[in-house]
């Protein structure tokens, strides 16, 4: 469910990653300006300046995509999906295909309120609560993307981050942060952090009811192409 993006920008943002993972060796800089941004996919006037090489690699991104793609469906929302609408949507998919699908949330706090006069946090709340739910009737996993507060930004990430965090917290299975090293730090600098290419980006396991936390995940992130590569490190949380 994308509460944000168009289901065009989605699919054009998982072919440019592809031809990013499959430009070759992403340490030559002549495979790396084959692939292509988002932008370098979408604009239909770019494609007149391609070499054959560029073209094969998208064709090649789009038949890879296209393997997989029959298997995941974009439900387009703007302030009119909620939870209710999830749960329907998930009994009809589930009716039509005899399969109960994996919900994905993009992202938590623009689902639609249950009540006009709900406060953010009561919404949220509400929504955390009727996605568990859900994940509990039909035995399926959901994933939701949550925004941080503002003040969370440059600090470490925990369980306070995630913005209306009440339910959030408490009604979870797992929580993963996602920060840059060194967040919380008083030399830290945010803006630098993203200024770098690629970016190193922590994914800390904040919460985790059937295995263990305290660790945290190094990954390299190519924001050209949307791409993440683990980097093998773990480390403690500090």
């Amino acid at each position: 469910f994308s509460l944000e993006m168009a289901r065009t920008e989605l699919m054009a943002k998982s072919i440019s990653r592809l031809t990013y993972e499959k430009c070759g060796d992403t340490t030559l800089p002549e495979n790396v300006r084959n692939a292509k941004t988002t932008r370098g996919i979408t604009a239909g006037k770019r494609w007149d300046g391609y070499s054959q090489v560029e073209r094969d690699l998208i064709q090649d991104s789009i038949q890879a995509y296209s393997e997989y793609a029959h298997h995941v469906y974009i439900s387009e929302g703007m302030g009119d999906i909620g939870a209710n609408e999830i749960r329907a949507a998930v009994a009809k998919h589930s009716y039509l295909t005899g399969k109960p699908p994996v919900i994905f949330i993009d992202y938590l706090q623009l689902l639609a309120p249950h009540n006009d006069r709900a406060s953010d946090k009561q919404t949220t709340d509400w929504n955390v609560m009727e996605l568990k739910r859900i994940s509990r009737d039909y035995k399926i996993p959901v994933i939701a993307v949550s925004s941080f507060n503002r003040q969370s930004y440059k600090d470490q990430a925990n369980m306070s981050s995630f913005k209306e965090s009440g339910a959030i917290e408490y009604s979870s299975d797992v929580l993963i942060g996602l920060q840059a090293p060194g967040a919380g730090g008083t030399s830290f600098d945010i803006n630098e952090a993203k200024s770098k290419d690629p970016r190193q980006v922590e994914v800390m396991v904040l919460k985790q009811r059937s295995g263990a936390t305290g660790k945290g995940i190094l990954f390299d992130y190519f924001p050209l192409f949307n791409a993440f590569k683990e980097s093998g490190d773990i480390k403690e949380l500090r």
